[in-house]
């Protein structure tokens, strides 16, 4: 497997953004009315003209024991709920996926002129960004023949939010396609994920896997 750190970008035409998705990050969960929808639509428009879609990516071979999971010589996290989501692979692939500083600016434009199509354009952010990671592991399986766990970033379960630094740094986020780590570990753009998706075992059965799973909080408002 090429261990090369890759950089990947999709156009917006590639990327279905989930709508249900963006109205659940609006705490909507019932069916919207014909100018919500106008809305949603207009504000998605726009946003398409802000986003550009990024990721960088690479793979590595790893070994868990116990709590923890190294990846190669480079870093180990420790994590029981990592550990157990990783257990029986022999490899997996680190990414961080963005829609860029664009979204940022066009949000914060509308926190000082309208601030409810702010809130509208960060959902779908929210919304957007999952899809982009949803698409982006797509087509890293289906280029390579693979089949992934669910992915799972810091921040889920135990593994702790400032394990995000060894996946912007094993992507070499900053210089590849722009993300940077705040003092407190929150990426910035804001709309950006950092993931490791295990490398299933050959003979293990898929199934298709919420991206909730990995997370005991089942009483969130945007649980799938």
């Amino acid at each position: 497997m090429d261990k090369a750190i890759k950089t990947f970008s999709a156009s917006c035409d590639k990327v279905n953004i989930d709508k249900e998705l963006a109205l659940r990050f609006l705490r909507v969960r019932k069916e919207v009315d014909d100018e919500t929808n106008a809305i949603l639509e207009n504000c998605l428009d726009e946003f398409e003209k802000a986003v550009q879609y990024k990721a960088s990516y690479r793979y590595y071979d790893i070994k868990v024991e116990d709590d923890k999971v190294a990846f190669e010589d480079d870093f180990t996290l420790k994590s029981e709920k990592l550990s157990k989501n990783l257990r029986g692979c022999s490899g997996a692939f680190v990414f961080v996926a963005t829609t860029s500083i664009g979204v940022d600016r066009l949000v914060n434009k509308y926190m000082n002129l309208q601030l409810s199509r702010a809130v509208i354009l960060d959902s779908i952010g929210s919304a957007a960004v999952e899809s982009f990671c949803d698409y982006l592991c797509k087509t890293i399986q289906d280029e390579n023949g693979l089949n992934f766990r669910p992915r799972f970033s810091p921040g889920y379960g135990d593994l702790n939010i400032s394990c995000q630094g060894c996946v912007l740094s094993a992507c070499d986020a900053s210089r590849k396609i722009g993300v940077t780590l705040s003092s407190n570990h929150m990426m910035v753009p804001k709309k950006t994920v950092s993931a490791i998706a295990g490398v299933r075992p050959k003979d293990e059965v898929c199934k298709s896997a919420s991206r909730c799973e990995n997370c005991e909080n089942t009483n969130c408002l945007y649980r799938e």
